[in-house]
């Protein structure tokens, strides 16, 4: 092990600038950080390095043995350290800190370096630690899209390269021998997967097969009938098997209302897809069941934020998605009678107060994917306008917020938007987490989670990530051209780094099924590289289960025309003529 001089007599120490100390390690505590072109800013909370000690690779740099590197391997060495960066996580908080990676999940968030020579290390830089600078990025978990209809292929280039990591499908999936087809496509792309089936029959014996089959779960679509007894039979069913049942409504109306829904319902776990209503529904109080404490209630991205257009758009994808023909008056009399600017108006504030815990793209079911994690944020952007004028505060009894543990002290300056900025990101990442029992693995960057990591650049943050990172190794970015000097030569193009390709992909991407799949007959079928795991704690959930939108809040909705009223008062929001994180970083 070489060993260091000791620093001559009468050497000064030299003190960085607030420029320079940005430039080299990016903001530190107090700091405040912008979000792309939103007015979402947030403040760094602490700080896990030391100062004058951090970790930095390069030439005349410090990542190097004998300094900063050990130069014993051993169990506790990392296999990949992403050093510096500015971790945003619904359950973390917003620290500055080094993230430790190894065998594909996260070994801890803290402080990395040589316990050799430096006191207070928590994450071991080895010989055989790979590095990746994160100073000035910000760094997510992966997104969790649990509305995605697998429709197309060309729907996961769209989604890695939107920070998206893991979909749960919406149903349709079904027969198992189509189930098998979809898994084993899936099997090159480097993106976690559950495949939710249509419950289509009463008949346990119906739902065990797609369980076998490889089901994650069951979705109640209203085209193949939404009716109560099929409710409460899936939801028995699941009961049993603990997974994660996900509802579109009757908005037929022809076996139930949404009174009829809730009693069937029974008070058991439910995740209501598209609540506003546009989506499928009851029409048109289908937004009622934010009342629910039950319902796990999500929106998909045509209506958020609600915009001057929304409405006309959502007719011909609705016409187009469900089998309706302009040539026929009856089938565009439906799709207009499930329409109501007075719902798509509540739903961005329903939001902000908590009481509705999800985003979700609904992709090409009519919705799009890449807008998963983008509009979340939109919609975070329009909401504080729309907030600092609520008549609502934090301080009434159903007000969303985190718990306890989790409430950030209040800025001692200029004001911030961390609680806001966690609340919506918890809403694509941890809270859908929960709702699938996948939260052991996906949803947060805690310990002992899979490394799914999305780092950004704060001026495109929720646009464009910097690189995707699955299962601790780079697996998507915005790449340069083959033949340049430099890796980001113009033009950079979204694709697969080594770990997205067709053969690396299998192992840094799983499966999740329930307890009842036969997991060995499955992967001999599909001949799957992949990992498999089993969902859990998807039953007995209510919104007090989840993190940081926990609201259950006593609206109102008009028969007539949908208005949502909370307290004697119109809940709505104006529509939005312009959105951040758009035409600035986007041809279309």
């Amino acid at each position: 092990m070489p060993r260091h001089r000791r620093q001559p007599p009468g050497t000064t120490v030299t003190v960085l600038s607030e420029r320079e100390r940005l430039a080299r390690f990016g903001p530190g505590v107090g700091d405040l950080v912008r979000l792309g072109d939103t007015d979402l800013w947030v403040r760094v909370e602490s700080d896990r390095q030391a100062a004058g000690d951090e970790p930095i690779w390069g030439y005349a740099k410090n990542l190097r043995l004998g300094l900063t590197q050990t130069g014993s391997p051993g169990p506790s060495e990392l296999d990949l350290v992403i050093v510096g960066a500015l971790v945003i996580d619904p359950v973390l908080g917003i620290v500055k800190a080094d993230i430790g990676i190894k065998d594909g999940r996260v070994a801890g968030g803290g402080r990395a370096g040589n316990p050799e020579i430096s006191d207070g290390i928590e994450l071991v830089i080895g010989p055989h630690t790979g590095r990746l600078a994160g100073y000035g990025l910000i760094a997510t978990p992966g997104a969790v899209d649990s509305h995605v209809h697998t429709i197309s292929p060309n729907l996961i280039p769209a989604a890695l390269s939107a920070g998206v990591t893991t979909l749960v499908s919406a149903g349709f999936n079904e027969p198992p021998a189509a189930m098998e087809r979809t898994l084993r496509g899936l099997e090159t792309w480097p993106v976690n997967v559950g495949l939710q089936a249509n419950a289509r029959s009463t008949d346990p014996a119906a739902l065990e097969v797609l369980l076998e089959a490889g089901a994650v779960g069951f979705k109640i679509h209203e085209d193949y009938g939404a009716y109560p007894e099929l409710i409460d039979a899936t939801l028995r069913f699941a009961e049993d098997r603990d997974i994660s049942v996900s509802l579109h409504t009757d908005g037929l109306h022809e076996s139930a209302e949404l009174e009829d829904t809730v009693a069937a319902i029974a008070g058991r776990t439910v995740h209501a897809y598209h609540v506003e209503g546009s989506g499928g529904g009851h029409v048109p109080d289908l937004i009622g069941l934010v009342r629910e404490a039950n319902v796990i209630c999500s929106s998909t991205t045509p209506t958020i934020p609600y915009g001057v257009s929304a409405a006309e758009e959502v007719v011909p994808m609705t016409m187009l998605t469900h089998g309706g023909s302009f040539a026929v008056a009856e089938d565009l009399v439906l799709v207009r009678e499930r329409l109501h600017p007075a719902t798509m108006a509540a739903e961005g504030p329903l939001h902000e107060l908590g009481a509705i815990q999800i985003v979700n793209s609904d992709s090409q079911g009519m919705g799009r994917i890449m807008e998963t994690v983008r509009r979340t944020f939109q919609l975070a952007h329009a909401m504080k306008a729309w907030g600092a004028s609520a008549p609502w505060g934090a301080s009434a009894p159903w007000a969303a917020g985190p718990s306890a543990d989790q409430a950030a002290a209040p800025s001692a300056d200029q004001a911030d938007d961390n609680d806001r900025v966690l609340r919506y990101l918890a809403k694509v990442t941890i809270e859908p987490a929960i709702t699938h029992g996948l939260a052991a693995h996906v949803g947060s960057l805690r310990a002992g989670r899979l490394a799914d990591i999305v780092l950004w650049k704060p001026g495109y943050f929720g646009v464009k990530p910097y690189v995707v990172l699955k299962g601790g190794h780079p697996a998507w970015a915005p790449l340069g051209e083959g033949n340049a000097s430099v890796r980001s030569a113009e033009p950079t193009r979204f694709g697969p780094d080594w770990a997205g390709l067709a053969q690396g992909a299998p192992s840094v991407a799983v499966t999740f099924v329930s307890t009842s799949a036969d997991v060995d007959g499955l992967r001999r079928r599909i001949d799957s590289g992949r990992t498999f795991l089993p969902v859990a704690g998807c039953r007995g959930l209510t919104r007090a289960s989840l993190h940081r939108n926990q609201a259950t809040v006593p609206i109102e909705v008009s028969p007539v025309d949908g208005t949502v009223t909370l307290e004697g008062r119109v809940v709505a929001a104006e529509p939005v003529s312009e959105v951040p994180l758009s035409r600035r970083y986007l041809l279309r």
